[in-house]
């Protein structure tokens, strides 16, 4: 088939106007008028004479649309022409088009299957929930220039990343390694994911001297107060013990008062005279106080001794 290229050709076209002479004249009047003064008896004059301008600006704008109209016709029916052609470039380039894209979109599904193969092939399953397909997945391995092994290595080196990472989490042995595994999951971003332990580590740290602190004090307090029963029970002792030796010393006094009464109430009793005897008058001289004279005059008296006073 030979092939045939629209080709278009143009002729210069010439359209005339006597601009000069046009151009010319509205400079005199411009020149005869500027400055001017008009008065009441110049004023219609001046109308007659904008009305005429204005007549003679309408016609040429006239004029112009005219001759634009009458120049265009010829291109107007030649754009017509072509217009028409361009349109019938579209069903063939559609016919083609057509073709090829459904060779290209058979091409790309072929490429997709391959690349899901190779997914399946090169990435574990313990890996998978971190790198699903669709979120490793590049576009520009659809492309046909790019080749298989291309694609095998950019996917395995994508795999073999991931499993370093994990395993260096992991290799922390952190209480927070779950947390960590979490964090790159998410982002697949070892830099943070080590940031989220080292901070955990840091609040760790920071928990536990709190609670060593708050045992410190405890033990603190715990000593204090064991001290302060210590002395209390020393006290309370010493308090018993003194009291008890108050108690002791009562006891002996009253015990010692006890038998004095019983020694003075058996010398007494050995003085009181028995009825059965026969009794003798015996004489005493004793220096006594009058208080203590009443005393043993009234003691005498309560034992039936007999007595007079011998002045």
């Amino acid at each position: 088939m030979k092939e045939i290229t629209a080709v278009i050709t143009q002729e210069k076209a010439k359209i005339s106007c006597n601009f000069e002479q046009v151009k010319q004249a509205i400079q005199e009047t411009l020149a005869e008028y500027r400055g001017a003064v008009f008065t009441e008896d110049s004023k219609t004059y001046a109308k007659k004479h904008v009305a005429s301008l204005r007549a003679k600006k309408k016609d040429l704008q006239d004029n112009l649309r005219e001759a634009k109209k009458e120049y265009m016709k010829p291109w107007d029916e030649f754009e017509g022409q072509a217009k028409e052609l361009i349109s019938m470039y579209d069903e063939p380039i559609d016919l083609i088009n057509g073709q090829v894209q459904a060779f290209e979109e058979n091409r790309i599904a072929k490429k997709k299957e391959l690349i899901h193969g190779l997914y399946e092939a090169l990435v574990p399953e313990e890996l998978r929930s971190y790198i699903p397909l669709d979120r490793i997945y590049n576009k520009k391995w659809e492309n046909a220039t790019v080749k298989e092994k291309d694609i095998r290595g950019e996917m395995s080196g994508i795999a073999a990343k991931t499993e370093k990472d994990i395993g260096t989490i992991k290799d922390t042995e952190s209480d927070a390694v779950d947390g960590a595994l979490s964090v790159y999951r998410v982002k697949l971003d070892l830099t943070e994911a080590l940031s989220y332990l080292h901070n955990y580590e840091r609040q760790k740290q920071e928990i536990l001297a709190k609670e060593q602190e708050r045992r410190r004090l405890e033990e603190e307090e715990r000593i204090r107060r064991e001290e302060r029963e210590k002395a209390l029970a020393e006290q309370r002792a010493i308090e018993e013990k003194e009291a008890a030796a108050r108690r002791e010393e009562l006891e002996k006094e009253q015990a010692i008062e006890q038998a004095r009464k019983e020694a003075t109430q058996e010398f007494i009793d050995s003085l009181i005279p028995d009825s059965a005897e026969e009794s003798e008058l015996y004489e005493y001289r004793i220096a006594l106080s009058a208080d203590a004279k009443n005393k043993l005059e009234m003691y005498m008296d309560s034992i039936g001794i007999e007595w007079e006073v011998i002045s």
